[in-house]
């Protein structure tokens, strides 16, 4: 990595956060050379574990941007809820 930080930085601490080996391996090699193992031309077998870590990762997001939207359809659905209670109520006085 060369000269060594003496600081985080929020994004650091955003990353580790994320997955702390993804922060260690960037902090240790820099982001030039992981994306650089992102297409291996030859040796597959080495990148084996790489591999699985970008799939990992892949998955993880799609599950979180999954959950998100369940929270807002569940939200939506309360407040449609609420709404429909509210005209009924209205009607039946």
């Amino acid at each position: 990595m060369g000269e060594k930080k003496r600081y985080i930085s929020a994004n650091e601490i955003n990353q580790y956060i994320y997955c702390p080996y993804q922060w260690y391996y960037i902090r240790k090699y820099g982001l030039e050379y992981i994306n650089s193992l992102r297409n291996p031309s030859e040796k597959e077998d080495q990148f084996v574990n790489f591999k699985k870590g970008i799939e990992y990762h892949e998955k993880y997001y799609k599950d979180i941007v999954r959950m998100r939207y369940k929270k807002y359809a569940v939200f939506l659905g309360v407040i449609f809820m609420i709404l429909a209670i509210l005209i009924v109520m209205r009607y039946v006085r």
